[in-house]
């Protein structure tokens, strides 16, 4: 659907994305692909359109992804931070190894990744930093506190990038989807049941309840969002996190 108005808005310029290996971060790296980018794709588990391994939560493999994207390319444009993880506990019950888990890949990760890649965006006019963030980076909802807190300060996070940014022509914005359907979202269902004592049903129909359009969101609709925000149409946009939600934050 989206394919050719994508066409050729990216020619010439390399992404990085990480997550690659999941729903979202495979239609990403498939919208930017064509779009003309030369796309690396970037997680801890090989599959989907992971093609280098590196865990992004750490230092070291936020430096080796940088550098193996210069290696193949000699350039990088684009930065994805893409790459997410979840857990869904009541706080008493919420394990602080898992809160440590969900903040590393989802906060900690993003600002290592901007460390290892500022030199090389802020030295190429044009350059863009895309982050997802989640409609959850905006309002609540009970049992996923690291999550929540995550997608809330990684907000925070890209409007300093921005603002540190801008003098150098480089823009960052993050990409808040709502519900979409995605193997993350169906491993939540029997957790979500259990917790609220409801059927797959119910809970899908309450997980909606908030969302005008009464559906879950296609990958492939939130990654065109991903390659818009990384091609010169979206030049006068930076600092923003653009909700794909179907109303929800209207609502």
């Amino acid at each position: 659907m989206f394919e050719t108005s994508l066409s050729g808005l990216l020619t010439g310029r390399v992404a990085l994305v990480t997550g690659a290996a999941g729903a979202l971060g495979e239609s990403i790296c498939r919208a930017l692909a064509r779009a003309g980018a030369e796309v690396v794709g970037v997680d801890l588990v090989e599959g989907g359109a992971c093609d280098f391994v590196a865990d992004v939560a750490t230092a070291e493999g936020n430096r080796l992804m940088v550098a193996e994207a210069l290696r193949r390319h000699g350039r990088l444009d684009v930065l994805v931070l893409n790459a997410g993880v979840q857990f869904v506990a009541p706080i008493p019950e919420f394990p602080e190894e898992q809160w440590d888990r969900l903040m590393g890949v989802m906060v900690k990760g993003p600002f290592l990744a901007m460390k290892a890649a500022w030199a090389e965006l802020t030295g190429r006019p044009a350059s863009r930093v895309l982050i997802t963030s989640s409609v959850s980076g905006m309002v609540a909802e009970p049992f996923k506190a690291a999550y929540v807190s995550a997608k809330h300060a990684v907000n925070g996070l890209t409007k300093v990038a921005a603002l540190e940014g801008a003098p150098h022509g480089l823009t960052v914005n993050a990409v808040a989807p709502g519900w979409m359907s995605t193997p993350m979202v169906e491993r939540q269902l029997p957790e979500q049941m259990a917790l609220r004592g409801l059927t797959r049903e119910q809970v899908l129909e309450l997980l909606l309840d908030r969302q005008p359009v009464k559906r879950l969101i296609g990958t492939d609709e939130v990654a065109a969002l991903f390659a818009f925000l990384a091609s010169d149409l979206s030049s006068a946009v930076t600092g923003v996190c653009l909700p794909a939600d179907l109303g929800t934050l209207a609502s």
